[in-house]
């Protein structure tokens, strides 16, 4: 049995530069010369004693915001969500998936695009309500990962 909950998350973003060739069909990739490096970092949070506070979701978007509070989503009142990570893990419909999510009365502040694309939050204490999520049409729903935890 568990005694206590982390979640352990990594970041990285590489800038990157595409050089046509001289023969003008073909392109060289690099990382971007005025850069020179990627960027990234990683880290460990507590979230405590209690197992309800890291959760996942599997849960497939609508065209309306929903809280992730809502019964469809975590069915639950989330207090002081603390991080928040959302992926597109496959299309939900014919179109190409696509996610928005709302912070804080924010609408569409956060935009996802396509199979595969991720976003990290390290929140401050944010509550359930104040999270929600969308897609821009019916033919560009997502089935996504969600995992949120409370840190202690």
């Amino acid at each position: 049995m568990a005694t206590t909950y982390k979640i352990q998350y990594a970041v990285s973003a590489t800038p990157i530069e595409e050089v046509t060739l001289n023969d003008g069909a073909d392109t060289a990739r690099a990382v971007h010369s005025d850069i020179d490096k990627s960027v990234g970092g990683s880290k460990e949070i507590s979230c405590s004693t209690a197992a309800t506070n890291v959760n996942y979701k599997d849960y497939t978007t609508t065209t309306g915001y929903v809280t992730l509070d809502a019964a469809t989503i975590y069915n639950t009142t989330i207090t002081n969500a603390d991080f928040l990570m959302v992926k597109i893990r496959e299309a939900g419909s014919t179109g190409t998936p696509d996610v928005f999510i709302h912070v804080a009365g924010v609408n569409d502040v956060i935009k996802l695009s396509g199979i595969g694309d991720a976003t990290l939050l390290r929140l401050n204490a944010i509550e359930g309500l104040n999270l929600k999520l969308k897609s821009s049409g019916a033919t560009e729903l997502a089935k996504v990962d969600i995992l949120y935890g409370l840190e202690s």
